[in-house]
C-alpha cells in the first residue's frame, strides 16, 4: 500500500487507472470504495486508511511504465 497524504486519493485513482491496476481495498474487494479493513486492523484510523492505495499488476497484465506512473503523480502536486 501506498499513502498519499497531500492527494486527494479518487484523483490519483483517476490519474492512473490507465496505467496500472489501482484501488482503496485489498484484492478481494478492488470494487469498493472503503478503507481497507486490512489497514485498520493493522491499526490504522480511517483517515490514515483513506489516503492509502494498492497498486497491482502480474504476468498477465502489460508490462508497467513506472516512470509514465511517475510522471502522472507528480502533476497532482
Amino acid at each position: 500500500m501506498l499513502g498519499f497524504v497531500l492527494t486527494p486519493i479518487y484523483e490519483l485513482m483517476v490519474t492512473l487507472k490507465d496505467l496500472v491496476a489501482i484501488s482503496t481495498g485489498s484484492a478481494c474487494t478492488s470494487t469498493s470504495y472503503t478503507p481497507s479493513h486490512v489497514l485498520k486492523v493493522m491499526g490504522m484510523d480511517d483517515d490514515q486508511a483513506n489516503a492509502c492505495v494498492r497498486i497491482s499488476w502480474c504476468h498477465l497484465t502489460p508490462e508497467v511504465d513506472w516512470e509514465a506512473v511517475a510522471d502522472r503523480i507528480r502533476t497532482l502536486r
